[in-house]
């Protein structure tokens, strides 16, 4: 069965999709020169654009977050806008699933949550500014649970010496004296940010090397897979602890960094979705569209960007969303053995602090369990919509 990825209008007149394709090119080169220049000028200290508009000083993950939204907007956003009939033929697919329209719901909240819960919520703020006696903490359990109160405040009702949760921190506090809330919106970001920039770095690279292996075969071929064989034979969990441990030797204030965890698992973990991509370009360079493209003089590279990658959507989604889901979990991981970042409050940086406090599990297992109820949602919604993403931009469906 063939595989159209355009109509016949595009393929009369293939010109006009070109033109359209070089623009959306350029803009995304623009956008990125636009914000390098920027991260230049605020890392030499010229103008602290991260200051100036969101009085918040960038980290480097969130300079490459915003590399990932251009990615992100130009590629996924800007398509899904200008091709509105499949759009909606993608969505009507969607809905025809029950459990993947409610995963997707989920991640669009998912997806607001972590880029305007922080300008609500401020989960940088501390809900309480002193330590109770005893050196134990001023905490607040969540609501209808109650915890025994020596000394200090509470600001939910106190009976029989029990201090009892409130609706104003509906989840309790955490042992830093934060609005357990707060930190999974926090978290939320940090989970948003990690998942674009895996996305970014990935599919980019994976779709190069997958589509050039395919196109050009032979020696060429030979040789990237060969590569792929040895990336993939070296595991990036151990790379990372090393290189965390390196860090965190040569830098004892800083600790981990989830930047260098997410530069690592990226680089190292495009291997799989490469040789996927491999396999759908080498079908679908049999199919009688691509056969028409050569014939009417179409270049390889032409026929790569109009053709083999808009077809192999279907089996990138569920591949990259088994490397997020993947990401998520090792970062949490990594922070539960003690060598995550500590300066990035993510899902893995709240458990780990409630259960590393002296007091868990009679204080503090809040801040396990609702982090761990957010990173588990996340990752089965991740796993379910990528799966039905899978059949909605299979082209055999149009």
């Amino acid at each position: 069965m063939s595989r159209p990825s355009i109509t016949n209008a595009e393929l009369a007149d293939p010109d006009e999709r070109r033109s359209r394709l070089v623009l959306r090119d350029w803009a995304f080169l623009g956008v990125l020169l636009a914000l390098v220049i920027l991260f230049v000028a605020d890392l030499k200290g010229v103008y602290q654009i991260d200051y100036a508009l969101f009085s918040y000083d960038f980290t480097g993950l969130d300079w490459l977050f915003l590399y990932a939204l251009d990615v992100l907007v130009f590629y996924f956003v800007v398509p899904l806008a200008v091709e509105r009939e499949r759009t909606r033929a993608y969505w009507r697919r969607l809905r025809e699933d029950v459990w993947a329209t409610a995963s997707f719901v989920f991640l669009v909240a998912f997806v607001l949550l972590g880029l305007f819960g922080p300008l609500v919520f401020h989960p940088e703020r501390a809900v309480f500014g002193e330590a109770g006696p005893y050196g134990i903490p001023i905490t607040q359990p969540p609501v209808g649970f109650e915890i025994y109160k020596i000394g200090g405040t509470c600001v939910g009702p106190t009976i029989d010496g029990h201090c009892h949760g409130t609706w104003q921190y509906p989840l309790g506090t955490t042992p830093g004296k934060k609005d357990v809330v707060g930190m999974i919106v926090a978290g939320t970001r940090v989970a948003l940010e990690i998942s674009a920039i895996c996305v970014a770095l990935i599919v980019p690279l994976a779709t190069v090397v997958g589509t050039t292996a395919a196109t050009y075969g032979g020696r060429v071929d030979e040789f990237l897979m060969r590569y792929v064989d040895i990336q993939q034979s070296i595991p990036a969990f151990f790379v990372i602890i090393l290189a965390q441990e390196i860090l965190a030797y040569t830098n004892k204030s800083t600790g981990g960094s989830l930047l260098l965890i997410v530069l690592v698992f990226g680089l190292m973990n495009w291997g799989g979705v490469a040789r996927i991509i491999r396999s759908e370009a080498l079908e679908l360079q049999e199919h009688a569209y691509v056969r028409v493209a050569k014939s009417a003089g179409a270049t390889r590279f032409g026929i790569v960007r109009t053709h083999i990658v808009p077809n192999t959507l279907s089996a990138i989604f569920t591949a990259v969303t088994v490397q997020i889901s993947w990401l998520l979990l090792l970062e949490t991981t990594l922070s539960f053995l003690g060598i995550g970042s500590k300066i990035h409050p993510s899902w893995g940086y709240v458990m780990t602090t409630s259960v590393r406090s002296d007091f868990f599990p009679t204080y503090y297992w809040w801040g396990v369990l609702f982090p761990t109820i957010a990173l588990v949602a996340t990752v089965i919604a991740l796993q379910v919509l990528g799966d039905a993403l899978r059949d909605v931009t299979d082209p055999r469906m149009e």
